[in-house]
């Protein structure tokens, strides 16, 4: 679990109580010394619209995980007994209405966040062709040349306001970016773990009809109604093997057709066709398939299998990129998400 965003349907509250209620929210402070609310704004429809981080309520930092419900329950207790069940602030607050949740899944990488960005390109062709009006978009460090954050959305509206959203990310980068370096230092230290960490964190809008009276809000278990139907947003939308498949199937043909063409002229060099058709080759296995298409002679397939994959394994290492084990890592991602469940 990572954060939600509720609105506090307020009644008539005037604007000096309004700016003490703002400020009261901001400065909670949880058990173990963290702030953990952020106001966002007021509405149009007169409410407070609040996010709340329940990894910062306990670590003041999103690189705490949380695993189970009961840390969930906890921070909705806290905050309902602080704030909403409050003498001071009870009249004023008739109900809540929840309308985000972000719930991440963490995925470990056994090199670098930006060498996967060929995983990338496969997630963005997937979701694609899963969402009729989807946008795929990644954002690279114009120094680095390096991947940090990719974002699938379900429309093309901007990254605050679509509807549902899978955002990849590089947790190492992205704390380090937000934080000052002294606070970074301290996380890091706390969690070596941390420059192996490829979030894949789904956020959908909620569209619940009926509000929440607090004490609903409180018992309301965000974790479990919400936990399955995360997961296989990621499954279903970019972790499809049938659409899998069918791509490299599709790409594998296509490449076929090039290679026999390419084959039937003069000084005819494998190592050539693969960097001019570098930019299309997400995976080694369509290569292998494309080759497979191509060459019915086993020997001299298996010769040509040998040489693309030397050129291929010296294009990885000076170009910093995955290519020869996708198939296997888009599986060991499925599997890893599959097993995924929920504590107590």
């Amino acid at each position: 679990m990572d954060t939600i965003e509720i609105s506090l349907i307020l009644n008539n509250i005037e604007i000096s109580k309004l700016q003490l209620l703002r400020e009261e929210i901001t400065s909670l402070i949880s058990p173990a010394g963290y702030t953990f609310i952020d106001v966002l704004e007021f509405s149009r429809a007169g409410n407070l619209i609040l996010k709340i981080s329940y990894p910062r309520y306990y670590k003041g930092t999103n690189a705490y995980l949380i695993r189970s419900r009961a840390e969930c329950f906890e921070v909705q207790k806290y905050f309902c007994e602080a704030i909403l069940e409050n003498s001071k602030w009870k009249e004023f607050i008739s109900g809540v209405r929840l309308s985000r949740v972000d719930i991440p899944f963490t995925f470990y990488v056994d090199t670098v966040f930006s060498h996967y960005r060929n995983i990338f390109y496969i997630f963005a062709q997937v979701y694609n062709l899963k969402k009729a009006k989807s946008n795929s978009r990644g954002f690279i460090d114009l120094i680095t040349d390096e991947f940090q954050t990719i974002i699938y959305s379900s429309n093309g509206s901007s990254r605050k306001d679509c509807n549902n959203k899978l955002e990849i990310y590089n947790q190492y980068k992205n704390l380090e970016g937000k934080v000052k370096e002294e606070i970074f230092i301290k996380i890091i230290k706390k969690y070596p773990d941390l420059e192996k960490r490829m979030r894949l964190e789904v956020s959908k809008r909620v569209n619940l009809r009926k509000n929440f009276s607090i004490q609903n809000f409180k018992r309301f278990d965000i974790l479990r109604n919400y936990f399955s139907a995360y997961k296989n947003y990621i499954l279903d939308n970019v972790l499809d093997f049938k659409i899998i498949e069918e791509l490299y199937n599709q790409w594998a043909k296509e490449l076929a057709d090039k290679l026999n063409k390419e084959k039937t002229m003069k000084n005819f060099s494998y190592e050539i066709f693969i960097l001019k058709n570098i930019k299309n080759l997400y995976d080694y296995e369509i290569i292998k398939r494309a080759l497979k298409i191509s060459i019915d002679n086993i020997k001299t397939k298996e010769n040509a299998v040998t040489k693309v994959r030397k050129i291929i394994k010296e294009y990885e290492i000076q170009n910093k990129i995955i290519i020869i084990d996708i198939y296997s890592i888009l599986h060991k991602m499925k599997d890893h998400i599959e097993k995924e469940e929920l504590i107590k």
